[in-house]
């Protein structure tokens, strides 16, 4: 029994670390707020109701936050082309650099830097730059109506 019950706790910590961010979030809130209801609805022995309610807790939550995860899905700023678009049209009529930034669900920092380059007519060439958690993605040329 206790061979068994080492494996099962070692192989929970492999679990976890594949568990999203918000998976881990709900289920140590869960276990939080399970643990002090079973505390207070086991009047007979606190400690046993603290414990399995904060295990019925932390499945509980882990689930729940895996489920909002799964009904939120990140958008990925680089095929959103009407951000850049909108991003290449505002730096040409502007006339200056433009930043659009953003963090995701999940916690990836997003940037898109539009900067204005050279005037051709009434189109500017514009510099697109795509930044994901300050690493340079990507570098697109375009060029876009001034007025």
């Amino acid at each position: 029994m206790g061979l068994i019950g080492a494996l099962l706790l070692m192989s929970g910590c492999t679990m976890i670390d594949d568990m999203s961010t918000r998976t881990k979030t709900g289920a140590g809130i869960g276990a939080v707020a399970g643990g002090i209801l079973g505390a207070l609805i086991d009047d007979n022995r606190p400690w046993r109701g603290a414990i399995i309610g904060a295990a019925v807790g932390a499945v509980g939550g882990g689930w729940i936050g895996k489920q909002t995860e799964k009904s939120t899905t990140p958008a990925d700023v680089s095929a959103n082309a009407d951000v850049v678009a909108q991003a290449g049209k505002e730096a040409a009529k502007q006339n200056a650099v433009v930043k659009y930034s953003r963090t995701t669900n999940t916690g990836v920092n997003e940037e898109i830097v539009a900067t204005p380059g050279a005037q051709k007519g009434t189109m500017r060439t514009v510099t697109i730059q795509y930044f994901r958690n300050g690493t340079l993605i990507s570098t697109e040329t375009g060029d876009f109506p001034i007025a």
